[in-house]
């Protein structure tokens, strides 16, 4: 939906053989390049799951210096490098395998589509892979990377659709930062933090009053309904546990996905 808003935002999108031959190449690019990318390399915690191999079920036996005695130096040395090779083999080695495989393929294909779209695209492509970085950064502290899901699952989305057909404005640029904003609220709320919803509302007010600051009543009167909708479902997580709180996320979207559709819309 987010590539979709930001090519109607654009105001240069029309429903012909090119237009929508464009608009399918940027979903492909962000639906299964950067979606894949994020998922293979962000969307896991690597860290904890290769921490749960260690110690190995079969140390590796490796060769160690005759006469070596198995409390010495030498003896405790080559049971540790057993052990780091057994956890290699056990855990490191088949996960590796497999991301590797799909890693390649998910960089070419990203790299073709690039290479195929307007140049415009080429600095959110880059902005993906920073945005990669710090995912990893957060999951080195054990900190889930909520605000970079949220940049990747709508801003970078509404900005590619954008740029695939025209280029940048302010009002549109705005309005992905606020939905991004909006995104990073609901899943905040899933996660049990009340800031979410001070997220969730205040980013998509900001959405309402600039389309009536930009002479657009009837999109502001309907992104104002849309956000009393969300708005309804909020009570319901003062007394709820962690299954009604991803309820609440999954309802939410509707609304939200409303909201980013009337906006983009309006641009037009």
């Amino acid at each position: 939906m987010a590539v979709i808003s930001g090519s109607l935002a654009s105001n240069a999108f029309y429903v012909d053989g090119e237009g929508l031959l464009t608009l399918l190449l940027v979903w492909l690019l962000t639906s299964l390049g950067w979606g894949t990318l994020w998922n293979l390399i962000a969307g896991e915690d690597w860290f904890q799951l290769l921490a749960q191999g260690w110690p190995p079920e079969r140390p590796a036996s490796v060769p160690v210096l005759p006469y070596t005695r198995p409390g010495a130096l030498g003896g405790r040395i080559a049971r540790w490098i057993g052990r780091f090779v057994g956890w290699w083999q056990e855990s490191l080695v088949p996960a590796k395998q497999l991301v590797l495989v799909a890693l390649a393929t998910t960089l070419v294909l990203t790299t073709a589509l690039t290479l195929i779209l307007p140049a415009r695209l080429i600095p959110l492509s880059a902005a993906v892979i920073a945005l990669v970085g710090i995912a990893l950064a957060q999951r080195l502290r054990g900190n889930r990377p909520l605000a970079a899901t949220a940049l990747l699952q709508v801003g970078l989305g509404w900005l590619a659709g954008h740029l695939a057909f025209a280029e940048m404005t302010i009002a549109s640029w705005v309005l992905a930062l606020c939905f991004s904003l909006a995104v990073l609220g609901i899943l905040r709320a899933a996660e049990n933090q009340s800031a979410g919803l001070w997220l969730q509302d205040g980013s998509q007010t900001i959405v309402i009053v600039l389309l009536a600051v930009l002479g657009l009543p009837l999109a502001a009167g309907l992104a104002g309904l849309f956000l009393v909708g969300q708005i309804a479902l909020q009570p319901g997580l003062y007394f709820s546990g962690h299954l009604n709180r991803i309820r609440y996320s999954s309802r939410s979207w509707p609304w939200l996905m409303a909201a980013m559709l009337t906006a983009a819309l309006a641009l037009q």
